[in-house]
């Protein structure tokens, strides 16, 4: 079901007498298809209408998707992949709750006097969405004259399963073990996670330890190197409940034994 917000930029901007005013503005989203399961998507439409002189913008959205562009014609502009990620050490498993979209994803262009721009993007789950991630986006609208803005553009609500946040130290203790404490978000209290570890030099990770997870929190006191030299240690959560997903660190943390 798509919702609508309409307002008008009232302020002038800040410029000599012959400045432009900020071009009115119409938000709206929709699902498309279901959004209580992956993936999930929901479709932004912004539109701007010029007033009495042109409007030239630049504009982007967030989270990172393809701008449709209808209404006026945008010259092209090149694009590249997203930037390369890299772990230190031996386990990498990158969360990436969204669809990537291209980069850059902002669009250039002249609204025409009394014209109107449509704009379209499709934010998408495809993983499991940590807690702060949503279907919502911001556009984010930049002038050529006068100060760049955003837009808020409100999502029908994702109502699938949900990742979990790992986080975890270790930390020694006086008799030669160690405790590996961490964090479940969003406060899980279901389910397990497991530590597992690269001993010095090792080139397969053995798992140390499986704990419960309650009140969002977990933790192994006994965790023994049987070797001196830096140990890579990642968690894994596995879930109990349908309501959240099997998720993991995204690197590894190192631990020193002398």
């Amino acid at each position: 079901m798509a919702r609508a917000l309409a307002f008008v930029v009232l302020a002038a901007l800040a410029a000599p007498a012959a400045a432009h005013a900020n071009p009115s503005i119409v938000v709206s989203s929709a699902r498309v298809g279901s959004t209580a399961k992956l993936p999930a998507t929901v479709r932004h439409t912004l539109q701007l209408m010029a007033g009495a002189t042109p409007e030239t913008l630049t504009v982007s959205v967030d989270p990172a998707a393809r701008i449709e562009l209808t209404g006026v014609q945008p010259p092209p502009r090149p694009q590249t992949g997203p930037a390369v990620r890299a772990c230190q050490g031996r386990w990498q498993r990158f969360h990436e709750a969204y669809a990537i979209g291209p980069i850059p994803n902002d669009v250039f262009f002249t609204i025409p006097p009394g014209q109107t721009a449509t704009l379209t993007a499709d934010v998408q789950l495809t993983g499991a969405p940590w807690p702060d991630e949503t279907l919502d986006a911001t556009w984010f609208i930049e002038p050529a004259t006068g100060r760049a803005f955003d837009v808020v553009s409100n999502a029908p609500l994702y109502s699938g399963p949900v990742g979990v946040r790992l986080a975890f130290q270790a930390t020694s203790a006086p008799d030669g073990r160690y405790v590996v404490s961490g964090t479940a978000q969003p406060d899980v209290n279901s389910g397990q996670v497991e530590v597992w570890a690269f001993a010095p030099g090792a080139k397969k990770a053995e798992r140390v330890a499986r704990v419960p997870v309650r009140a969002g929190a977990w933790s192994y006191n006994r965790f023994t190197p049987t070797r001196r030299g830096t140990w890579q240690l990642y968690a894994r959560y596995r879930t109990a409940r349908k309501a959240f997903a099997n998720d993991t660190t995204e690197c590894a943390s190192f631990v020193s034994v002398k």
